[in-house]
């Protein structure tokens, strides 16, 4: 595996891709809750260029139901607690003051007119969605969604995920229903998490607007300057992984849904055998469909041609 100079390695902080299957699955596992939120290495620029997104609270980034002001100072005294607790190296404060000792910004946590869930999307690195339970289905109460500008997650706001999930090929028809009853049946003291993964030429963890085109124009662009030479592919293109968290706050009784997204270039699992041969069988599995949703339509060829060059060294 790749190291820095101090000996530290370059590999992605997740691997999703290695117990991925071809089929969409929603692939729950127990969650250790001192893992809850996390602060990557990027964490100054990633936060400066978050709360520039999200200033003002744009209705694409950004929206809520009155009836979520409750679940929303909960899910902020939790988070606050437990960076204190968890990341004591990069945050210090309490329950009125908060300072990130990385960027420096100190954060009033009882700001007048300000939400907690709006406060807490300039504090951290996730994004989250706050579902209420109502009329017996888990309804979008509240969203502060920054890595995606497609609006589409924001636009759920007093609906359930499905509206969310319906450009996804397959995924309601298959998973609709699993999806609510895993939802519905996460327990205050058991957090789960998932993850979801793709390659990409897009490098920022912000996705540019209009995201889902955006990627796939992307993607057909660099297809263009691989096909000419697809030994570039680990240097123009990027593994994006999404890790997805679900927290059942025990007061309100909300569902916190976490998204943290990480983006490392293709080049980091050049020498990582497993990786390699775990996309390049996800790769050919996956149906042209799935692939053209994720932008990876058109790098396919490329992207499994460079990694057979590496497994040959």
């Amino acid at each position: 595996m790749p190291r820095d100079s101090q000996g530290m390695s370059l590999a992605p902080r997740h691997r999703p891709y290695l117990t991925a299957g071809a089929a969409f699955e929603i692939g729950l596992k127990p969650m250790d809750p001192a893992q809850w939120l996390d602060v990557g290495p990027d964490h100054a620029a990633f936060m400066a260029a978050k709360r520039a997104r999200l200033a003002g609270c744009p209705p694409l980034y950004y929206r809520s139901l009155e009836r979520s002001q409750a679940a929303q100072t909960e899910l902020l005294g939790l988070a606050v607690a437990h960076l204190l607790d968890r990341h004591g190296d990069a945050f210090a404060g309490d329950e009125r003051v908060l300072a990130d000792m990385i960027d420096g910004s100190r954060h009033d946590l009882g700001a007048a007119g300000r939400e907690p869930l709006d406060m807490l999307g300039a504090i951290v690195e996730e994004d989250f969605v706050l579902f209420g339970r109502e009329e017996g289905r888990d309804i979008v109460i509240a969203a502060s969604n920054a890595y995606t500008s497609s609006g589409r997650i924001v636009s759920c706001v007093g609906r359930d995920m499905h509206f969310a999930h319906e450009p996804v090929p397959g995924l309601n028809a298959s998973l609709a229903a699993r999806i609510d009853r895993v939802i519905g049946n996460v327990q205050a003291d058991k957090p789960v998490v998932r993850f979801n993964w793709f390659v990409t030429p897009i490098a920022s963890r912000l996705f540019p607007e209009g995201s889902h085109a955006a990627n796939v124009e992307a993607g057909e662009e660099a297809a263009r300057v691989l096909r000419a030479d697809h030994r570039k592919a680990g240097d123009t293109l990027w593994l994006r992984v999404e890790r997805q968290t679900f927290l059942r706050l025990p007061q309100t009784g909300a569902l916190a849904f976490g998204i943290h997204t990480y983006s490392d270039p293709l080049s980091v699992i050049a020498e990582d055998r497993e990786s390699l041969a775990a996309l390049h069988r996800l790769l050919g599995d996956y149906s042209d469909e799935r692939l053209a949703y994720g932008g990876m339509l058109a790098t396919r060829g490329a992207i499994m041609q460079w990694i057979e060059d590496q497994l040959a060294c």
